[in-house]
């Protein structure tokens, strides 16, 4: 007897599976890969061969026999009465007897069917409900309703898995006995196993995985148990809903919705007969019967497998045998379903996002991905499509350039939602060098500071010493320099110099500060980490940083934290987040998170405003971008800026209006140098295709509205600021009397406003004038333009210019002769009689002493005034400059600034006829000599490189001096040259 029940025991062992216990499947990846290839279809069995059995894997059937083998057969019979009568009396009595109070000692338990959600997968959606990604973590999962499930499917799943289901009391009782039996050792060859729908749903419902693999006598009366009473508290419909939703059809699909897409590629309520039969005979070994399997082992399971369900269908009555025979015929199309990731750099942001947002919620990382959730994001499909397209395009067209990617992200501004993201994903979060779309936030961190846009900067020549570093030399894009210049100017056409000669005086800590409140958080907060090509691009930032850093130009100063999730529903539809009124359906809860935008002001209106004139002035940056750019956007009011990496492995071009915000980056992945490449050639075509593409587009378009209303693009100024005209310190030269010429600027009227960290700006006080009397001596200096001063002057000849010593420090270099002296008060009268005028001036860049020189130089060559900085003094008005007479004269020894200390021989010529002169004289000025003093004699002839004078130089004072050769006709000095020389 004990033999015989050991050989049962191993034939209920052996059929196991039959209880219907699947593995979990494996954990996906964040992207699950489907195969691309379908399965082939099964092909058809001749009529009539629809009631072949298959071995592997059985189908639990509750025959009359029960699958009993003929011993227990027999032994069934004889005890029918005695036990196994009496056992089903006896079920059936303790159920009516003992339930009841069961059940109230279970309520706990049995009310969890209410509460339970099994997980189900979360969706993405665009914000207009297209679909983006199904997430999910040990599968996939939707929960449909029982009236979306076909008849068919039903049917099969019944026939299939439990046909005593509508009329059982949650368990199948012979089967339950001859199960019992069989573990007893009463049983024969093989067992039936004894789980009912209803057993199946409560071992997936209250045990947890490691439960529902035991093979005990305890697991299992409590499951029967657990039937008994979940079938007293639900309806026939409710459990067989509950089932279809949760079990297991291989390929991480839970339920019967996601089975129907994943293998024919369509919702569950449009399944065929032939399809719902294929799915109802899944479960039992979901990973043997894989219908996308293309091995013919699996294949001929899996027809196997479908043909018997349909032989079962048949069997019970659901169909006619003409049913299964058509069905067979037509066969079967699978169409895998493609995970979809129509947007993936898009989703996988979103997806970071959303689990920042949810687990500072209070939700676990289970609940987002296995929840059930629908998130609505920020994204908009056409448009995404639209960047990828254009990004697409031009890297096909730029790859002669090394260009091998690109990256789009399109930002609204007023609520900082993230309309798009196309490109490589990493590029768009990972760090770069931005270049020269640094330069805006350094011009307005200068206005901030009280500079003005009317100010003249200078691109000339400049080298700057930093501790511990080479001397810094920017140079421009063109290896150029462009004098004197605005504000506008110089970031319009993306000038180096004036940029980095701005944060000099702004302060990199005052920028970064800036920057961060721009929502710029990537960049070290030590200022010495970048030093001054900070403005030039010297940090590394993030493109989606970048472009809504760049929105807040947009916003007229105010900033909004970039988002991607509009609305988060449960799978109930309730609200769980809500920004503005993103959610497209839903109810709210005590427990939603409804959120507003928020929008902080960060910079003074007004600053704002002149940045944006400036970047969207075509005629201003023309000279270095060219009129007809791609930075041009005729009918459409667009602010947009450059920027190039030296090495060309970066190329931005960032721009935007009032309603939309593009940032664009041009490069290679891994960091290889682009080959003649720029913010303009490589990335500015792919920024006007999209702002082009989204305005000339309605739906597009539409996205960016408010209110269904787009904002007006032609901003007005803000209360505050004028337009000035001023005079154009490019075209000043020297000798002006009046400006040549004028541009005019925007200026704020009063001090900028300095943002606290609440959004509230304060006001610096208005600088009182200090009430100065009017001066009586020294010369008199009126600015009557920004960077233009008005002074009493009078010119200085060459030789007293070259004779005039400054005083540096050491290391400096000293200022160039002068070509002016400002007259002082005491003078005025004999200076105006002797030719002095009031003429206008640029003054020096203020930066260093050695700019100031570079400057000066710059302005020599290209005749523009430089502001004398030395006074007149008495004596020099009597001082004539020199014409030319026509005659040869030059000094050949002493050399210019040749050091001398004995007597030595002048050596040169003076070549002159007496038309032109009568003779020469040598004068002296230095030392113990205050003004020019004759020197020998006068020579009346000619001569031509031969001595002409002796220089007693062992009788001067140690110092400086200038030997002047003069030509005299009529006692006036008519054509002269001087040299200097030194005596130690």
């Amino acid at each position: 007897m004990a033999s015989h029940r050991a050989g049962c025991r191993m034939a209920a062992q052996r059929n196991k599976e039959a209880e219907g216990e699947q593995p979990l499947p494996p954990r996906s990846s964040a992207l699950p890969a489907l195969s691309d290839n379908p399965a082939p279809a099964p092909p058809p069995l001749p009529q009539d061969s629809y009631v072949f059995r298959q071995a592997l894997p059985p189908l639990k059937r509750r025959s009359s026999s029960l699958g009993m083998s003929r011993g227990c057969l027999l032994l069934m019979a004889g005890m029918l009465l005695s036990v196994c009568g009496g056992l089903s009396l006896l079920t059936i009595g303790a159920a009516a007897l003992i339930l009841p109070k069961v059940e109230a000692a279970w309520s706990a338990r049995i009310a969890e069917v209410d509460n339970y959600r099994s997980f189900a997968s979360t969706f993405l959606y665009d914000r207009n409900g297209e679909e983006l990604y199904e997430a999910f973590e040990e599968g996939r999962r939707v929960h449909v309703g029982i009236e979306q499930v076909p008849k068919y499917l039903i049917d099969a799943t019944v026939a299939t898995e439990d046909d005593s289901f509508y009329n059982n009391i949650g368990i199948d009782v012979p089967a339950t006995v001859v199960a019992a039996l069989a573990y007893l050792g009463a049983g024969g060859d093989s067992s039936p196993g004894g789980s009912s729908i209803t057993q199946q749903l409560a071992r997936h419902i209250f045990f947890d995985y490691e439960k529902r693999l035991q093979r005990s006598v305890e697991r299992k009366l409590e499951e029967i148990l657990l039937a008994l009473i979940l079938t007293r508290a639900k309806s026939k419909a409710d459990i067989l809903e509950m089932y279809l939703n949760e079990i297991y059809y291989g390929n991480l699909a839970y339920g019967v919705q996601t089975a129907a897409r994943t293998f024919f590629g369509k919702d569950v309520d449009q399944l065929s007969l032939g399809e719902s039969a294929l799915l109802a005979g899944l479960p039992q070994a979901p990973a043997w019967l894989d219908p996308l399997n293309p091995d013919p082992a699996v294949q001929a399971a899996v027809d196997a497998r479908w043909r018997l369900v349909l032989g079962e269908m048949a069997e019970e009555g659901y169909i006619t045998p003409a049913q299964v025979r058509d069905t067979l015929q037509a066969g079967l199309t699978f169409v895998p379903g493609k995970a979809s990731l129509t947007a993936p750099h898009f989703t996988i942001y979103a997806l970071g996002e959303l689990e920042r947002l949810l687990l500072g919620m209070g939700y676990s990382p289970e609940d987002i991905l296995g929840g059930g959730l629908r998130v609505y994001t920020s994204l908009d499909l056409a448009v995404n499509q639209l960047a990828q397209q254009a990004a697409a395009n031009q890297v096909a067209q730029r790859q002669r350039n090394n260009v091998g990617n690109a990256a789009v992200v399109v930002v609204k501004p007023d609520s900082g939602e993230i309309i798009a993201i196309d490109g490589s994903v990493n590029v768009s979060t990972a760090f770069r060098q931005p270049g020269s779309t640094i330069k805006p936030f350094t011009y307005a961190a200068a206005m901030e500071r009280g500079f003005s846009p009317l100010d003249a900067l200078w691109d000339t020549p400049t080298e700057i010493a930093l501790p511990g570093q080479p001397i810094y030399a920017p140079r421009n894009f063109d290896n150029r320099f462009h004098g004197p210049m605005t504000m506008r100017t110089a970031l319009a056409n993306s000038y180096n110099i004036p940029a980095v000669q701005t944060l000099r005086l702004v302060g990199v800590d005052y920028l970064l500060d800036l920057l961060r409140r721009f929502g710029i958080d990537t960049l070290a907060e030590d200022a010495g980490s970048y030093g001054l090509s900070l403005t030039l691009g010297g940090g590394e930032i993030t493109l989606i940083e970048l472009t809504n850093a760049y929105a807040v130009f947009a916003n007229g100063g105010e900033y909004v934290p970039v988002t991607a999730i509009r609305c988060v529903l449960d799978s109930a539809g309730r609200i769980v987040y809500q920004l503005d009124d993103g959610c497209p359906r839903g109810a709210g809860t005590a427990e939603s998170v409804l959120r507003e935008t928020q929008a902080t002001r960060v910079l003074d209106p007004r600053i704002a405003y002149i940045i944006n004139d400036i970047l969207g002035d075509n005629e201003a940056r023309a000279p270095a971008m060219g009129a007809y750019s791609p930075l041009r956007t005729d009918g459409i009011a667009s602010a947009v800026k450059t920027g190039t990496t030296d090495d060309v492995k970066d190329n931005w071009t960032v721009g935007y209006t009032r309603n939309v915000a593009v940032g664009v980056w041009v490069g290679n992945n891994d960091g290889e140098p682009m080959r003649d490449s720029s913010g303009l050639t490589g990335a500015a075509p792919i920024w006007n295709t999209v702002l082009r593409g989204i305005y000339g587009n309605d739906a597009r378009r539409s996205a960016f509205a408010t209110t269904g209303r787009l904002l007006n693009d032609q901003a007005n100024p803000p209360p505050g600021m004028s337009r000035r005209q001023i005079c154009d310190v490019s075209q000043l030269h020297v000798s002006a009397i009046d400006c040549p010429a004028f541009v005019s600027e925007w200026a704020l009227d009063g001090p900028a406003g300095i943002p606290d960290r609440a959004g509230n700006l304060h006001y610096p006080p208005l600088a009182q004038p200090y009430p100065t009397p009017p001066p009586t001596t020294g010369s008199v200096v009126v600015e009557v333009s920004p960077g233009v001063y008005s002074t009493l002057a009078y010119p200085l000849p060459p030789e007293v210019a070259a004779s005039i010593q400054f005083r540096v420090a050491p290391g400096e270099l000293p200022p160039m002769p002068p070509e002016f002296c400002r007259v002082p008060i005491e003078h005025r009268g004999e200076a105006i009689a002797a030719g002095a005028q009031n003429l206008l001036f640029l003054a020096s860049p203020a930066t260093s002493q050695g700019d100031a020189v570079a400057a000066e130089g710059y302005a020599r060559e290209h005749n523009l005034a430089i502001l004398p900085t030395v006074d007149c003094w008495l004596g020099v008005y009597q001082q004539q400059r020199f014409g030319h007479a026509g005659a040869y004269l030059q000094i050949t020894q002493p050399r210019s600034w040749q050091s001398v200390s004995q007597p030595l021989s002048i050596i040169g010529s003076a070549v002159f006829d007496p038309s032109q002169a009568d003779y020469y004289l040598f004068y002296i000025r230095g030392g113990q000599f205050a003004d020019f003093t004759p020197l020998e004699h006068a020579v009346h002839e000619a001569r031509s490189d031969a001595p002409l004078a002796t220089l007693h130089a062992n009788s001067l004072q140690p110092g400086t001096y200038v030997l002047r050769l003069a030509l005299h006709k009529a006692e006036r000095i008519v054509q002269a040259t001087d040299v200097n020389f030194v005596v130690p």
